[in-house]
C-alpha cells in the first residue's frame, strides 16, 4: 500500500481489518440480537448503526431483536436467549463516564444476561471515574462470555489492563457503509462542523481571524434534528402502546430506526457537502468526509478520541490532515484546498 491512500481504499481497507474480527467472532449460524439505538439526532451514532446493519446484511445474519434504553425489555429477550444467540452492543465512543445514561445502559445488559455470549461492537474508552472502571471491569468479569472491540490503540490498551474479556482492536462500523456519491455541489469554501457538548476541547475555530477574508465559511454542529426527523420520533413515540402487543421484539421499530438513521445520515451528508474543504472536531465528520470523498481538517476533542482513532487508522488518508497547532487551520485548509483541487 502507498504511504497516501484515496479515500476508496481506506474505506475498503477498514472493511477488511474489520472483517478480520467480526467474521471470525460471530459464527455463520449466530441469531443476533442488537443493542442500544441510539435514539438521537446525533448524525455519528446513526451512522455507526448503519455500518452495523449494513455488516450483518452482508453476512446474511439475521436480527431477532432490538432495544435501546427505552424499548428494551429483559424478560421478551429471555424468552429469544438460545445456544447460538450473541448480544451485540452499539459501537461508538459512549463507554465510560462521560455519557452515563448509556453506559449504565450497557451496566444492566451485561449483567441482565451472566454467560450469553456478548460483544461489545467497537468503541473508544474514556472514564474520568476510577471507580466506574472498576465497577465495569467487575461486571464484565461476572457475566462471563464477553468480547470487546476497541476502535483505537489506546482504547485497546486499556482494555487489555483492566478487562477480563477478548479483546480486539477493529475499525469503526460506519465503515460498512461504503464510498457514497454526494449529490450536492459545494457552495461554501469551507464548512465548519464544531461539537458544542461536553467533548469539546479547545475552540479551535473560534478565532476566524486565521482564515483568509476572501472565502466564505459556515459554523454548525449537526445535532439540530430536522422537522421529519421529529415527526418519525414522535410516531414512535405514540405507538409504544401498541407495539408492545404486536411488535415485543421490536422488529417494526427496527424499519423505522433504520430509515430514521438514513435521514440523519442525509442531514449529515448535505452539511459537509456544503463546503470545498470541511473543517471538524467530530469523528464522523472526519470518517463521513472519508466516506463522500471530502478534503477535511481534523482538529481533537477534548480526551484525544478523534488523535487516537486517526493515528491508529486512517493518517495515509490523502485527503484528510489532523492539526494541532491551531494557529496553522486557516492555512492548512487552504494547502489542502489547492492541492487537491489541482490534481
Amino acid at each position: 500500500m502507498s504511504q497516501q491512500q484515496n479515500h476508496l481504499s481506506v474505506i475498503l481497507s477498514m472493511q477488511a481489518e474489520a472483517r478480520k474480527v467480526l467474521d471470525v467472532i460471530i459464527p455463520a449460524e449466530a441469531n443476533i440480537i442488537l443493542l442500544d439505538y441510539p435514539n438521537y439526532s446525533n448524525v455519528g451514532d446513526s451512522l455507526i448503526w448503519l455500518g452495523e446493519i449494513a455488516y450483518l446484511k452482508s453476512r446474511g445474519l439475521k436480527i431477532n431483536y432490538v432495544g435501546d434504553i427505552e424499548n428494551y425489555n429483559k424478560n421478551n429477550l429471555s424468552e429469544l436467549i438460545n445456544k447460538n444467540s450473541i448480544i451485540l452492543m452499539q459501537g461508538g465512543g459512549n463507554f465510560g463516564s462521560l455519557w452515563e445514561e448509556v453506559h449504565e445502559f450497557r451496566l444492566r445488559v451485561i449483567r441482565d444476561f451472566p454467560n450469553v455470549k456478548m460483544i461489545q461492537l467497537p468503541q473508544t474508552i474514556h472514564f474520568e471515574d476510577v471507580g466506574k472502571i472498576k465497577e465495569t471491569a467487575d461486571a464484565i468479569h461476572l457475566q462471563g462470555n464477553y468480547t470487546f472491540l476497541a476502535r483505537s490503540k489506546q482504547t485497546y490498551d486499556l482494555a487489555k489492563k483492566y478487562f477480563d474479556a477478548e479483546i480486539y482492536l477493529c475499525p469503526d462500523m460506519a465503515f460498512f457503509i461504503g464510498y457514497i456519491s454526494p449529490k450536492l455541489n459545494p457552495y461554501l469554501d469551507r464548512f465548519i462542523l464544531s461539537r458544542d457538548d461536553i467533548e469539546k476541547g479547545y475552540d479551535a475555530f473560534s478565532d476566524e481571524t486565521q482564515f483568509n477574508q476572501n472565502l466564505n465559511y459556515e459554523v454548525a454542529d449537526w445535532m439540530e434534528a430536522s422537522r421529519y426527523e421529529r415527526f418519525l420520533h414522535r410516531l414512535e413515540m405514540h405507538s409504544g402502546w401498541l407495539r408492545k402487543i404486536i411488535d415485543p421484539n421490536n422488529l417494526i421499530l427496527l424499519q423505522l430506526w433504520n430509515h430514521l438513521s438514513r435521514v440523519r445520515m442525509r442531514r449529515g451528508i448535505k452539511l459537509l457537502s456544503s463546503g470545498r474543504v470541511v473543517l471538524t472536531d467530530r469523528l464522523h465528520g472526519h470518517i463521513l468526509s472519508i466516506l463522500i470523498g471530502k478534503p477535511h481538517i481534523v482538529v481533537d476533542n477534548s480526551y484525544g478520541k478523534i488523535s487516537d482513532f486517526y493515528q491508529t487508522w486512517t493518517l495515509r488518508n490523502a485527503k484528510s490532515v489532523l492539526v494541532t497547532d491551531f494557529n496553522t487551520l486557516g492555512a492548512v485548509a487552504d494547502k489542502l484546498d489547492g492541492f487537491i483541487n489541482a490534481k
